[in-house]
Order: structure tokens, then C-alpha cells, then sequence
């Protein structure tokens, strides 16, 4: 019976370092294939999963070789992971503080949000899925006098986008070519001067074609705005850092405030389901700007965390 039980355990833990492994090629994925994509998505955790899997099985089975090679497959996975945790040091000049929602086909809670823009003294708040009855309800909350200048364009289903920011805007623009709405505008913030503003929201790998163009596309958009101006480019990028399609955006300058911050694995959906969220396509991308702090919300209704970055 122990011998049975011992090599039970050398089979699943050696079945469970080959996730470990996999799920590190897959951070390097360069090909857009949907299986491949789809759990490129979630491959921290499934590294952590088999990885903790394998040691207590190998152990238990007392295979010290591969005892020892799960041992340097987790050194390799934390130095995959390690760029989140590093931080880029404290900004420098005045800190601007922003927020994105995906607020679920406009089910999100408003006053969740609105509460989070005066606690917080946000000053630019992006928001997907806003429907024209979520857009009212933004216009009826404190969010209208917070930030009163906003650049909206509400609409049924999931295809909604909104900008709103306490200072001026000017430049806004409807962004062509994506099937959910993009926009754009430049907002004029004291200290810091034109600060081009993206509210984004590329479509979900189901067509990964779609979603391979769309990431192109704000590649393109990012790398367009003038040298010298900084960058908020906030959304809803169904995309996590472990696709490379994504990584390929954090070129030239450009940051996610998360990693800049060192604020680590930020998990912000799914939030409506028993498990806890486990991807993290949520994201605040900067040029010229260095990230202060970053921190998820939940908004009740909704079904993706905010995410709420202060940088300068």
C-alpha cells in the first residue's frame, strides 16, 4: 500500500511540474491560438497551483531530483513575475489620481463610485459598459460636481465608454476601428500641462484575431501621441500581463501603473462568481509618469474590480 501511495504521488507530482512548466512557456506564448491565449490569462495561478502540488507529492514520494527541478522551475516563475513587485521609485512632481470601472452592462453601483471619486479625490474616472441609464445616474451623483467635465458616449449592451475629469478637457475624440467604444481627449492639469487620456476597451479573446488587431491598434494609438506629453491610458484591456500581445504595448516609456508602483499580481475579474477574481485585465498604462500607488475596489453590481492608481 505505501508503495502504491508513493508512486501515485511521483506521477501526479510529475504531472503537476509539467503544468508548472507549461504555464511559464505560456507567459512567452508569442502565437494567438484561444486554448493557448485562455489560459495564458490565468498561468500565475496555475504556476502557484501545480507548483505546490508538485513539492508535496515529490516530497512525499521522496523523487529528489525532481524535488530539486521544481524547486529551480519556481525560481524561474518568480523571476517571471518578479518585474510586478520591483516598483520604479517615488514619482516625481504633482500626483494625479485616477480610477477605471468596467461596470457590467451599467449594473455597477454608482454610489460605489461616487464615493471612491470624493474619498479618494480622483481626478479622472474611465468607465466601460455605461449605458444611458448608468449615464444618467453618474450625471444625478456627486460624480457630476467631482468631476465636472466629462466626454460620454453611453450606449446599450456593453458597448459604452465614458471620460470624466475635474480639469478641461479638449481633443475628445470617439476612437474608429475597435467594436466596443475607445475614446480620447487632453486634459489640462495644473503642474503637469496636456496629459493625453485613453478610456480603452479592446474585445475579449473569443475572436482572437479581433483581439490581436485591437491590442495593434492601441500599440499604434500609444506610440502616436507627441513625444513629451504624458500618458493615461486607462481600460478594460482583456488582456493580462502574461500575454505577450499585452506586454508588447510596455515599450518606448509606456508602464502599467501596477507594475510601476510595485503593487504586484492584481487580480480584477471575474467578481461575480464563487471563486475569488483570478485575472487581472484591468489596467492603468503611463508614459512620462512613474506610479505612486495602485489599489482594487469592488463595485457592487459589477462584475470587474476598479482600479485606482495615483502617479506623477
Amino acid at each position: 500500500m505505501r508503495i502504491f501511495i508513493r508512486m501515485a504521488a511521483s506521477i501526479v507530482g510529475t504531472v503537476a511540474l509539467l503544468g508548472a512548466i507549461a504555464a511559464i512557456v505560456l507567459h512567452f506564448w508569442p502565437f494567438a491560438q484561444k486554448v493557448p491565449v485562455a489560459a495564458a490569462a490565468v498561468s500565475p495561478v496555475l504556476m502557484a497551483a501545480t507548483l505546490a502540488l508538485a513539492l508535496v507529492c515529490l516530497l512525499s514520494a521522496r523523487a529528489l531530483f525532481r524535488v530539486a527541478l521544481a524547486v529551480l522551475v519556481a525560481g524561474v516563475g518568480i523571476w517571471v513575475q518578479s518585474p510586478l513587485w520591483r516598483g520604479d521609485g517615488s514619482p516625481a512632481g504633482p500626483l494625479l489620481t485616477v480610477l477605471n470601472a468596467n461596470i457590467q452592462v451599467g449594473a455597477g453601483d454608482v454610489g460605489v463610485l461616487a464615493a471612491l471619486v470624493r474619498d479618494r479625490r480622483v481626478d479622472v474616472l474611465a468607465v466601460q459598459e455605461i449605458t444611458p441609464e448608468a449615464a444618467q445616474r453618474v450625471a444625478a451623483s456627486t460624480i457630476a460636481a467631482d468631476l465636472p467635465h466629462g466626454f460620454v458616449r453611453a450606449a446599450a449592451g456593453a458597448d459604452g465608454t465614458a471620460l470624466y475629469s475635474r480639469y478641461p478637457l479638449a481633443s475628445t475624440a470617439s476612437i474608429p476601428g475597435f467594436l466596443l467604444e475607445g475614446l480620447t481627449a487632453v486634459a489640462t492639469v495644473p503642474g503637469r500641462g496636456d496629459v493625453q487620456l485613453f478610456a480603452l476597451h479592446p474585445v475579449p479573446p473569443v475572436d482572437v484575431d479581433t483581439w490581436q488587431r485591437e491590442l495593434r491598434q492601441i500599440d499604434s494609438l500609444l506610440h502616436g501621441v507627441p513625444a513629451g506629453r504624458p500618458v493615461v491610458a486607462l481600460g478594460d484591456y482583456n488582456a493580462t500581463y502574461d500575454h505577450t500581445q499585452f506586454r508588447r504595448l510596455l515599450r518606448d516609456g509606456y508602464r502599467d501603473a501596477g507594475q510601476s508602483a510595485g503593487a504586484g499580481f492584481l487580480p480584477t475579474y471575474p467578481t461575480d462568481k464563487a471563486f475569488p477574481p483570478v485575472v487581472g485585465i484591468d489596467h492603468v498604462l503611463i508614459r512620462g509618469l512613474t506610479g505612486a500607488d495602485v489599489s482594487l475596489h469592488d463595485v457592487p453590481g459589477a462584475d470587474h474590480r476598479a482600479v485606482l492608481a495615483t502617479v506623477g
